[in-house]
């Protein structure tokens, strides 16, 4: 019993430090493309292409950053909420999780895809501009069918753990209602026609990881200080 209790906590734990990190990692590309990257200018596909060329540092670690890493920590956290299910919403939860796992692969693919297309875009657009910016073209499709333009898989998982979770009070009401409406907008960026919504997710996920955060945290048992 003890041993099951220290490994409650311990994902707790992990969870907790994931969800900051995802939150964080949400701040960061906000921060970077916002105020930091100015894409005025670069317009059309050559415009792609040259912004790639003129931030490929920058946008490298920005995708390591928003992609592979957060892509990680998304496993821990969905790991974490699966472990507060309870007996009655097991095969629920088991749904929901795999949703989870489906999301944290497709981030990182996507993110690994970007990743080797800038690299080997860069090197291209010097000799080859107009093949480079054609090749740009495919693979960004391939991104954002992976995720990169909706967030369906995230929509489906933030809402069915948000609700399981409020179902068996494991999260206060008002951070699984937050959740289950940030899902159905995930859900709902499959509309081709709605697909700006992804920044309303991505920034409505930026609070509910910060509160997921504390949720978990808290939970861990603190030490208790001995008097000498």
């Amino acid at each position: 019993m003890k041993t099951d209790n220290r490994m409650t906590h311990d994902l707790d734990r992990a969870g907790g430090i994931a969800a900051a990190i995802m939150a964080a990692s949400y701040i960061f590309g906000f921060a970077l493309f916002i105020g930091v990257i100015d894409g005025t200018g670069y317009a059309g596909p050559a415009g792609n292409i040259a912004f790639i060329t003129d931030n490929q540092s920058v946008l490298s670690i920005a995708m390591l950053v928003l992609y592979p890493m957060a892509g990680c920590a998304l496993v821990a956290l969905v790991i974490a909420m699966h472990r507060r299910a309870s007996v009655e919403i097991e095969g629920w939860m088991q749904i929901t999780t795999t949703f989870g796992l489906m999301w944290a692969a497709i981030v990182i693919a996507s993110g690994m895809i970007s990743l080797a297309g800038m690299h080997a875009i860069v090197p291209l657009a010097t000799e080859f501009p107009d093949e480079a910016a054609s090749a740009w073209v495919a693979i960004s499709l391939v991104q954002d069918a992976l995720g990169g333009g909706n967030e369906l898989l995230g929509g489906i998982w933030m809402a069915m753990v948000s609700g399981l979770a409020m179902r068996t009070d494991q999260m206060p009401k008002l951070l699984a209602w937050l959740g289950i409406a940030l899902g159905l907008v995930g859900i709902a960026t499959i509309i081709p026609s709605l697909g700006d919504l992804v920044d309303v997710f991505g920034l409505g996920q930026i609070i509910w990881y910060l509160w997921v955060a504390v949720m978990l945290l808290r939970s861990v048992p603190q030490p208790k200080s001995v008097d000498s």
